[in-house]
């Protein structure tokens, strides 16, 4: 082996320990950075020279340095992160809900529909107190205000959502363009062989950051781009990119007017396809939204049972006037009985909407939602703005349900109905014609002190449909008056109204705290994959301290040798060859 060799040897052994060392020192400085992956570098043996017959190796070279990476664990890592992004999201949507809807104070819906019920109680056995009659129509205007404040929080959160998912739409727009430059930017680097391992670190850091809005799918392409997708849908091929827009979307009868709020959606700007993913913390929102709607809903049913079901039992009791008045149909002619008199009723208001207006209940069975048509003293159905039949959904519903106005006269407590017009017959069936009703329509007589009405209404808040047919009181007939479907006795399904309440707070309680859990169990999952992630790709200080040891060693061997070598070149050239001179 020639000396030129042998000191070529060393230099490559001096290069490659100092690139090792500058490695390790890389490692270190960044062991704190966020998304850092270990450097390596990989040395490979010279190819060696053969002399007489003799293979003398060359020394080493590095063929690349790569980062320690574990493709499956980033896989999983993103997977759970969009989960996790979901059910935090979710979790926080609960508990502000759960504020609104918050019970343990004196101010919630339930003590105020408690403290409605009571008043219809002492009613019962006051029934010629003034003061008992002012305090059913205080109660049920309190019951009214908690019921539409609720549904003006519920809009609030509504708006709040939209708010942020506008703000979620910006940041992934942002790390879409930022992944599709640091493409670009890769593919430049790389295309003379090297790996830009840093910059792969920071594009992973955004995919990273990306998953907790949407969930995503990435492929890398032969030139080192990343192509990521969601729901088949492809954001980023390579260094071209898709466009998210927030815009607003479809304000139909059912989505949005009836909310009280303007819907928006988001949508791939350059096909104008929805775009929905299917979990993280933007799919989240959208849900969020969608329950909100779902509690906005039962309390426009509330609403519905009391201008319905209630408004018709109090229709059927008798105020302090005592007066009768003709039935009429739909047209508003007087509807006569079988003995060719007009048949007689209760001329008694409304407790909730407005005087002269019946309000009928109806159910549509295809979209699963509860309305309410308003037919006039004329005996003619409303119209809405198109000309059709006026279907009073949602939060115009909601707020529809205020106390008869004619309540707050002066006096206005006669109007109250506390006496039945009915007897307490039990030969009441659900599909009794007006004409047998009349049967059994008892004179007013002055009976001030009968707080019989006050009884059934007092019940509506407490028993079940069928308790009330078994019952065999006139209530019966009123809540299956106007029902339009075999599947929904009533607006709360055949329920009573404490009862409905409780079971939808109930399930509220039970999803909140089954979110909650949720939270608990992927922040346990994610510590997981988070120690799988950094096990591999972790800088280790210990290990990283040994290899500094071993590479500053090898690089002082390597050193001496080559000093050693410069030496014995020195002594042939100077010291040898002198004798004679």
């Amino acid at each position: 082996m020639s000396t030129f060799t042998g000191l070529n040897t060393m230099v490559r052994g001096v290069y490659i320990n100092q690139l090792q060392l500058n490695t390790v020192g890389h490692n270190i400085t960044n062991a704190d950075t966020k998304g850092y992956s270990r450097q390596s570098v990989n040395p490979t043996a010279t190819a060696a020279e053969y002399r007489e017959g003799i293979a003398v190796g060359t020394g080493v070279d590095a063929t690349s340095i790569t980062r320690a990476r574990d493709i499956y664990a980033d896989v999983q890592f993103r997977s759970e992160t969009a989960k996790e992004g979901y059910y935090d999201m979710v979790a926080k949507n609960y508990d502000k809900v759960e504020a609104i809807f918050n019970d343990t104070q004196q101010s919630g819906i339930e003590n105020s529909l408690q403290e409605f019920y009571k008043a219809w109680q002492n009613l019962s056995t006051n029934a010629s107190d003034s003061a008992s009659r002012t305090a059913v129509v205080e109660k049920g205007k309190a019951f009214a205000d908690t019921i539409e404040t609720a549904s003006t929080q519920l809009r609030d959160q509504i708006k709040d959502v939209y708010d942020q998912i506008e703000i979620q739409v910006t940041d992934i727009n942002q790390l879409l363009e930022d992944i599709k430059n640091l493409n670009k930017i890769i593919i430049t680097k790389e295309a003379d062989g090297a790996t830009a391992n840093d910059l792969r670190d920071q594009r992973d850091v955004l995919v990273d950051d990306l998953s907790k809005y949407i969930n995503v799918a990435v492929h890398e392409n032969e030139f080192g781009a990343y192509q990521v997708t969601c729901g088949g849908i492809t954001l980023i091929s390579g260094v071209d990119r898709l466009h998210l827009d927030f815009a607003k979307g479809v304000n139909s009868a059912r989505y949005g007017v009836d909310y009280g709020v303007v819907d928006y959606s988001v949508s791939i700007r350059e096909s104008q396809v929805n775009f929905l993913p299917e979990t993280g913390s933007l799919r989240a929102e959208f849900d969020a939204i969608a329950e909100c709607k779902h509690y906005i809903d039962d309390l426009a049913n509330m609403s519905a049972f009391m201008m319905t079901t209630f408004n018709d039992q109090h229709k059927q009791g008798y105020d302090l006037i005592g007066n009768t008045t003709a039935l009429t149909d739909d047209l508003g002619n007087t509807i006569y009985g079988s003995d060719g008199k007009a048949i007689a009723v209760p001329d008694t208001k409304n407790f909730f909407g407005v005087t002269g207006e019946e309000y009928i209940y109806n159910y549509d069975d295809l979209n699963k939602y509860t309305y309410i048509t308003i037919r006039e003293s004329s005996g003619i159905y409303r119209k809405d703005e198109r000309g059709e039949i006026l279907k009073l959904t949602g939060v115009k519903l909601i707020s529809y349900m205020n106390t008869n106005a004619d309540f707050e006269e002066v006096g206005g407590y006669r109007y109250v109905a506390a006496a039945s017009a009915y007897d307490n017959n039990d030969t009441y069936t659900a599909n009794m014609s007006n004409e047998e009703m009349q049967e059994h329509l008892i004179d007013w007589g002055g009976r001030t002190a009968d707080g019989t009405n006050a009884v059934y209404m007092s019940e509506l808040f407490n028993m079940s449909y069928d308790n009330i047919i078994s019952a065999g009181r006139a209530n019966v007939n009123v809540i299956s008056k106007y029902s339009t479907t075999q599947n929904t006795v009533n607006a709360i399904g055949g329920l009573g109204l404490n009862a409905y309440y409780k079971s939808e707070m109930t399930k509220l309680s039970v999803a909140a705290q089954a979110m909650d859990t949720n939270v608990s169990e992927q922040a346990l999952i994610m510590d997981q994959i988070q120690n799988w992630r950094d096990a591999t790709n972790g800088v280790d200080w210990n290990e990283e301290l040994a290899d500094m040891i071993k590479f500053q060693k090898g690089f002082g061997a390597c050193s001496r040798c080559l000093s050693a070598m410069d030496d014995c070149l020195d002594r042939l050239v100077n010291n040898t060859g002198i004798v004679g001179r």
